[in-house]
């Protein structure tokens, strides 16, 4: 969504010719147009590889959590070393249970 120029203006707290018509837009008004805007002065967090994947095994209602626990069971013996350490495993698991293998 485009803010206008004047509003983004005024939230700078420059002062400018339309001040008092954006002024008159109330508190709450603006607070609304901010909130809608999408800006920040923080960078937005990334979800990383494994949540983003777990969120979509849940979107097709497949349980992470299990295919996880079902993987760990099932090799029990296994030991994870390399770059992607435990990560890069349920990425695998993740994975191979939603047929992306």
């Amino acid at each position: 969504m485009g803010v206008n120029r004047d509003v983004i203006e005024y939230m700078m707290g420059h002062k400018l010719d339309s001040f008092a018509e954006v002024k008159m837009l109330g508190v709450e008004r603006l607070r609304l147009i901010y909130a809608r805007s999408g800006l920040c002065i923080k960078p937005k967090a990334r979800a990383s590889k494994l949540e983003m994947l777990k969120e979509f095994a849940r979107s097709l209602e497949l349980d992470p959590e299990a295919i996880l626990v079902e993987d760990a069971m099932a090799e029990s013996h296994r030991v994870v070393m390399g770059p992607n350490g435990e990560d890069g495993a349920q990425l695998e698991a993740l994975g191979r249970a939603q047929g992306m293998d």
